[in-house]
């Protein structure tokens, strides 16, 4: 099974939780809340949930490629 490498949702263009513009990159991820959503990398450290499996991916605003998680 070959897991897709890129983002395939609509291209994010603020973090959902403090609404600043994204500019480099951006993360899938879940937050303490529960739920998940599009983040700043500010957001994401603050969350202190981290990356992988379960947790959140970052993705490079550009192309749009997973990069870490």
């Amino acid at each position: 099974m070959k897991l897709n490498k890129r983002w395939m949702g609509t291209i994010p263009v603020k973090c959902d939780l403090c609404s600043v513009k994204l500019e480099k990159v951006f993360i899938d991820g879940q937050t303490v809340y529960g739920g998940w959503a599009i983040l700043c990398e500010v957001c994401h450290r603050d969350q202190r949930i981290g990356l992988g499996l379960g947790k959140g991916q970052k993705f490079l605003l550009e192309t749009l490629e997973k990069i870490e998680g």
